[in-house]
């Protein structure tokens, strides 16, 4: 397994003796095991087993055997670890593993070495159904090729076998960092990065999902797809069941991004659909196939969304990001009647303005013209908006019919829903042209009617101190934000992500600029572990109801503190989002 995938917490090295000649052909060794002769053969040739005994109990940490030719998927050869008890003076063995090491240096692949390592040094399980075996000695895949611990060690031969999944390397203790996806937020997943676990905590312990980033690219440029990969986690699963029921499912299964289920039927070890990457819109939730569901078939909350093509550093969206608040619905009218005549076979044609000076987002537009001309076939007429995006209103239509006066609107004319969503505040242009010669014309006025929605600012604020909460003290930790934009507070949401064993000790109070405090939590909760929840002024009885009306720019301080013994933890990361009211 590469240094980097193991972040520096499994440090082992081995010394290879041999080779050793057994006496017997190959074919013997399927019913008789071969490890005893093969030791024995080390002991006689001078290894000393004190060596690899580096608790000093007697015992040997660990023994890899390796015989010359291909994997042989029969009998006592067949790759596995196991335990055997053999003593040579005062040192017993007791764990080891046997594979084979290829015909030659150019056949040598160390797959299988360190899957059958994993399970040696790691007690990882196999990511594997036991009892549905293919000829290759393989499972009915819960990770496929995606883990060492599934068949990733069979890639490129076994020449570059796939690191460990995210799911095992979160449960030996490899990431020292977790990224939480239980608030919405833009994340980029760095391909590599395996001292980090990203996770979004279901409503028990046990059941989870991680995200990890396997682009093509390092470890992984032999996986069958590449991109953003997800795994549905529950430690009391089974790898023995691939039903995916709510009473019988994998401790770990990967969300095949085109729903087809091949690794739970066996139908391949993974192919170039299974992992997501190049993503418009929702990828994951309760609605799509794959599900972000509970396997109780509840709503998880896991929504995953924009995703970004695979490389290095790969960006997604997840949550839902709610809109803005609507403060009120208008409508808007703005009328230039100055009359400006139409220069005669001029491409620059003339220009006309309205300026629309509120605020808000475009939701209808109409527009209402009065021209005087002998020849409308002759006039190109176009509207654009404070951002420059334009759209033909009149393009040569009419021949030689007079005057243009009409009204446009999304129901004759479609194109003006580009501007929908659009802020209407500034300068709106009408450009006419008369491209043909001999007749003339007069824009005598126009018109503009926008119905516009108003929606309200939205302030936020986040920081991740990442602070040790000092056990049993009351003065505890403050972490503050600071906000400077000027305004009162009309709504207002706080998301806390605290890591703690037991979050009945923990009392934690939001103070304001003004220094107005509320307390959010007030040691609730029990034996619990870790406190990650979002606060909102909208919901009854909410605590922040008390902040209502009071001013948002300065500092904003959460003060956390521990108010029993014995427990410890730490202030994660929080956030404020706050919607102005004046």
């Amino acid at each position: 397994m590469a240094t980097s995938v193991l972040s520096g917490k499994l440090d082992y090295s081995n010394d290879v003796v041999g080779p050793l000649r057994l006496s017997q052909n190959r074919s013997y060794y399927i019913t008789h095991l071969l490890v005893k002769e093969a030791l024995d053969l080390a002991v006689a040739a001078g290894t000393d087993l004190s060596r690899y005994d580096s608790r000093g109990e007697g015992i040997m940490d660990a023994l890899n055997i390796m015989y010359a030719g291909q994997t042989q998927y029969d009998g006592d050869l067949w790759p596995h670890n196991s335990d055997i008890n053999l003593r040579y003076g005062n040192i017993s063995t007791n764990l080891y593993l046997l594979t084979s090491a290829g015909r030659s240096a150019w056949d040598l692949s160390i797959g299988t070495f360190c899957h059958e390592n994993g399970h040696l040094l790691c007690r990882f399980p196999d990511m594997y159904d036991y009892g549905a075996v293919n000829r290759e000695g393989d499972g009915v895949k819960s990770a496929g090729s995606y883990c060492l611990m599934g068949s990733g060690n069979h890639l490129n031969s076994g020449r570059t076998p796939a690191p460990v999944c995210a799911y095992l390397r979160d449960l030996a203790g490899w990431c020292d960092n977790e990224t939480l996806l239980n608030t919405a937020a833009v994340i980029q997943a760095v391909h590599g990065d395996y001292n980090r676990v990203l996770k979004f905590r279901g409503r028990t312990p046990n059941e989870y999902f991680l995200v990890e980033n396997r682009s093509k690219l390092g470890l992984d440029q032999h996986l069958p797809s590449s991109g953003l990969a997800i795994y549905h986690c529950d430690t009391l699963g089974s790898n023995e069941f691939q039903q995916g029921t709510g009473q019988r499912h994998y401790q770990c299964a990967l969300l095949q991004a085109d729903g087809n289920t091949d690794l739970e039927h066996n139908v391949n070890q993974g192919d170039g659909t299974d992992l997501f990457g190049g993503v418009n819109g929702v990828a994951i939730s309760h609605a799509t196939t794959p599900s972000s569901r509970l396997w109780d078939g509840s709503d998880s909350g896991f929504v995953l969304s924009d995703i970004a093509v695979p490389d290095e550093r790969l960006e997604f969206r997840v949550g839902v990001v709610e809109p803005p608040p609507v403060i009120s619905v208008s409508t808007l009218v703005g009328e230039n009647m100055t009359s400006m005549s139409i220069p005669d076979k001029n491409t620059a044609g003339i220009n006309s303005k309205i300026n629309m000076g509120q605020t808000g987002l475009v939701q209808r537009i109409k527009v209402s013209l009065d021209i005087t001309h002998t020849y409308i076939g002759d006039l190109v007429i176009e509207l654009m908006d404070p951002a420059g995006t334009r759209v033909k209103l009149h393009n040569r239509e009419g021949g030689a019919a007079d005057n243009l006066s009409k009204s446009y609107a999304l129901e004759s004319l479609a194109a003006l829903a580009v501007f929908v969503g659009r802020a209407v505040q500034g300068d709106w242009m009408l450009s006419v042209k008369d491209l043909a010669g001999r007749d003339l014309g007069t824009l005598n006025r126009w018109k503009l009617e926008v119905e516009v929605e108003r929606v309200a600012q939205i302030v936020q604020g986040e920081i991740a101190p990442n602070l040790a909460i000092p056990d049993n003290d009351a003065a505890g930790v403050s972490s503050s934000i600071v906000i400077s934009q000027s305004g009162s507070v009309d709504q207002l949401k706080v998301s806390i992500d605290i890591t703690h064993i037991y979050i009945g000790d923990l009392r934690l109070v939001l103070i304001s600029p003004a220094g107005r405090s509320v307390v959010l939590h007030s040691q609730l909760g029990g034996g619990q572990d870790n406190l990650v929840v979002t606060y909102d002024s909208a919901a009854p009885l909410s605590p922040l109801s008390g902040l209502s009306g009071q001013p948002i720019q300065g500092n904003w301080t959460l003060r956390v503190a521990d108010l029993a013994r014995i427990d410890v933890g730490r202030l994660n990361s929080w956030s404020l989002e706050i919607v102005p009211g004046g």
